[in-house]
């Protein structure tokens, strides 16, 4: 009975230790699942710009491919998030961005596509066939709680999913919750909350599946993690039942 008793023991702590499979993998579709097909593009929705953005602008002509005009930087140079920075233009909080030789030119409200084109009708009269780029240097997103590094992530391109947003934060831990994460998202004076199920192929249909600008991921822990079952010393308890069945055999064996 006793070793039946400490055989118990050992084992319920190494269940209550382990997190099952199933609540770490994401996207779980059945491997039999016929192939899952989505166009992203009908859930991709293009990001305006908005007052006090940061942009990066490049100008060029077919002429000097190799040479943005206004940022005076070089194609071939690598592009690093603080060089663009320096090479960014502001928009101020009427909509416009001041650019050399054209002046100010409106960009609220626009894709960056449109005030790319925007940027370029007003180069007409200046400049042969010109080239223009446009893309955000401030957007960033926030992912908080069970991920290993936690923080606020800086991005230049356009869209971002949520898988590669939580990639930046390092991923979620094995205490981490898949099935209820946590969006928040500003939207002018009001504040939305939404909860995503990263373990189903749904969330690829998703609206939510890509982040917008100032977004705030939070990824809850499991009961598992909030009952305090990842501090507790199993190295320690293990190794004291596994002594203390070793001494009642051994005291056993004595007799």
């Amino acid at each position: 009975m006793i070793n039946r008793f400490f055989l118990f023991i050992l084992l319920s702590v190494l269940l209550y230790s382990c997190v099952p499979q199933r609540k770490i993998v994401y996207v779980q579709s059945p491997k039999d699942t016929p192939e899952f097909n989505h166009n992203w593009s009908s859930n991709k929705k293009s990001i305006k710009i908005d007052a006090f953005d940061l942009l990066h602008i490049k100008i060029n002509t077919i002429d000097q491919p190799e040479y943005n005009f206004f940022g005076q930087e070089n194609t071939n140079a690598s592009v690093t998030e603080q060089s663009l920075s320096i090479t960014s233009y502001s928009v101020d909080e009427s909509g416009y961005v001041s650019l050399p030789i054209i002046g100010k030119v409106k960009v609220k409200d626009l894709t960056l596509e449109e005030a790319a084109t925007a940027i370029k009708d007003a180069l007409k009269n200046i400049m042969n066939n010109p080239i223009v780029s446009v893309r955000f240097v401030n957007n960033s997103i926030t992912i908080l709680g069970e991920v290993l590094r936690a923080g606020t992530y800086a991005y230049t391109t356009e869209q971002i999913s949520i898988f590669k947003a939580i990639g930046l934060a390092g991923d979620i831990t094995e205490y981490g919750n898949r099935k209820n994460v946590v969006l928040i998202r500003e939207n002018g004076k009001q504040i939305h909350k939404y909860y995503l199920d990263l373990t189903k192929d749904d969330l690829f249909k998703s609206e939510y599946y890509f982040l917008q600008p100032n977004d705030v991921v939070y990824i809850e822990p499991l009961k598992l993690r909030r009952y305090g079952m990842k501090e507790i010393p199993y190295a320690l308890i293990i190794s004291a039942i596994n002594a203390a069945f070793v001494a009642l055999v051994y005291f056993q064996l004595g007799r």
